[in-house]
């Protein structure tokens, strides 16, 4: 063992009563620690969570016999993990309902609670239909739900995957569902609801496979809308290409203030926004919810563990909910980055060049102490908690120390330091997350406009971090986990 690593390995208990008395002087956490253990429930899939006002989540998924509409309750969504479950709904042995029951969603409408799924009959499995249940219950984890009543969605095809939003007090109801006039699996449309249990209008495509990376190993599948309305912006995320390791996220977007019944008003963007990574394989359908912070943004969705399922994709049951924070990226957009592996529960800041993480170096509490490199090791000094502010920027405090990462002096000199200084909202301390591809991202200092680096590429551990100009070369790509 290495000098600095014995200094390291003593110093920890003596730094935990300096780490108290600086909490004296460093501003309160606005936001959450992520400390996420994925996956978070196991066999689930095409999870919907609603965060409701009575502090429960409330979360609703695929199980893997398809033969019912599950509800759980938690007040922290790791709990939801180990929480109790009820049935809303099972299949009976015959008739319209008795095959496969697939994605339901659940929502919280006009003083009821509604689910929304899909289901088919056990002579045609494939022949998924759209239906709705209500219960008026205040926790819909007791009382009766009423028998499913099919939603018309104004022509009959395949279909699935209902998600309700509401954007300017308008409710909207987006789905997926085979088009007579293509050979592709499924379009994904859009509605204006007349009430919680219809639509009024006519529906509209706003999206359909139109590239490679949604054809993967089908015909094409543009499937499980997962809606998100922020910063000025209507997001809707989605699923493409087979539901194994080639399963990914696509993204849609549009302005708050457009027609959003007007297919002109979507922008799809050109490359898959999740994959496959870091053995997370086929992550896809999933929700948005925040954590209980109610300020941070977490994004949910479902993967496996391993590359090839077996027999197969819809039978296998092992595609486990996964939980992690979703960033937003300089333009205001969802920035969903790669998934966390299982592995990881404190995610650090990790290099693409190095393989390590940003670390308070020696667990050093002196104001202004440098940040190094160090192994990722899940440690109080790797975790930093991201806090979106006003829209634009990130604050980035670590957790051993209670101070914000910063730009030392406000220096736009090139390889000025980087270090941790009691938080104060200055442009020192305000970094914007770029996007890189391949959700890598780097992080730029609005005082400097200098990127955080890899300083001349040394991936030791102690290697020292700097600013520099931005690049996007891999000492200025980071990731979390």
């Amino acid at each position: 063992m290495g000098l600095r690593a014995r200094i390291r390995r003593k110093l920890t208990v003596a730094l935990a009563v300096t780490v108290v008395l600086l909490a004296g002087f460093a501003s309160p956490a606005s936001a959450q620690y992520i400390s996420v253990k994925n996956p978070v429930v196991s066999q689930r899939a095409d999870t919907a969570i609603f965060k409701h006002t009575d502090g429960y989540y409330y979360m609703t998924a695929s199980v893997p016999d398809y033969k019912r509409v599950e509800l759980r309750r938690a007040t922290t969504l790791q709990g939801l993990g180990t929480a109790a479950t009820s049935n809303a709904f099972v299949a009976p042995s015959s008739g319209a309902l008795s095959g496969w029951i697939w994605a339901p969603d659940i929502q919280y409408i006009d003083g009821a609670w509604y689910m929304y799924f899909s289901a088919s009959p056990n002579t045609a499995q494939f022949d998924q239909r759209l239906y709705w249940i209500r219960n008026t219950s205040a926790n819909p984890m007791t009382g009766t739900w009423s028998a499913p009543q099919r939603f018309n969605t104004g022509w009959e095809s395949f279909q699935l995957d209902a998600a309700v939003f509401v954007n300017k007090g308008v409710r909207y109801f987006a789905w997926a569902q085979d088009s007579p006039s293509t050979s592709f699996n499924s379009h994904m449309y859009l509605a204006r609801m007349n009430g919680p249990t219809a639509i009024t209008g006519t529906a509209v495509e706003i999206a359909r496979p139109t590239v490679a990376w949604e054809k993967e190993g089908v015909a094409g599948v543009v499937e499980g809308p997962s809606p998100l309305v922020k910063n000025g912006r209507v997001y809707i995320a989605y699923s493409a290409s087979a539901t194994d390791s080639r399963y990914k996220l696509g993204l849609l977007s549009s302005w708050d203030t457009s027609d959003l019944l007007n297919p002109a008003s979507w922008y799809k963007h050109p490359n898959p926004v999740f994959q496959t990574a870091n053995g997370v394989y086929g992550p896809g359908h999933g929700s948005f919810t925040v954590a209980e912070d109610g300020v941070t943004d977490m994004l949910v969705y479902h993967a496996r563990d391993y590359a090839t399922p077996t027999p197969d994709a819809l039978t296998d049951p092992n595609r486990h909910t996964r939980m992690q924070q979703l960033l937003w990226r300089e333009n205001g957009d969802p920035f969903f980055g790669q998934p966390i592996p299982s592995t990881v529960t404190n995610p650090g800041i990790r290099g693409q060049h190095s393989n390590r993480c940003v670390d308070n170096y020696n667990r050093d509490t002196t104001l202004n102490a440098l940040v190094r490199l160090y192994d990722c090791n899940g440690g109080t000094a790797q975790h930093f908690e991201l806090t979106y502010k006003n829209g634009s920027y990130y604050e980035i405090r670590n957790r051993n120390t209670g101070t914000c990462l910063s730009n030392i002096n406000a220096s736009t000199a090139a390889n000025a330091d980087v270090g941790l200084y009691t938080c104060n909202g200055s442009t020192s301390q305000q970094w914007i997350v770029l996007d890189r591809g391949s959700g890598w991202f780097s992080l730029r200092n609005v005082a400097g406009n200098t990127c955080l680096d890899n300083y001349n590429w040394d991936a030791a551990n102690g290697a020292r971090l700097s600013l520099y100009t931005c690049n996007s070369l891999a000492a200025q790509n980071w990731r979390l986990g």
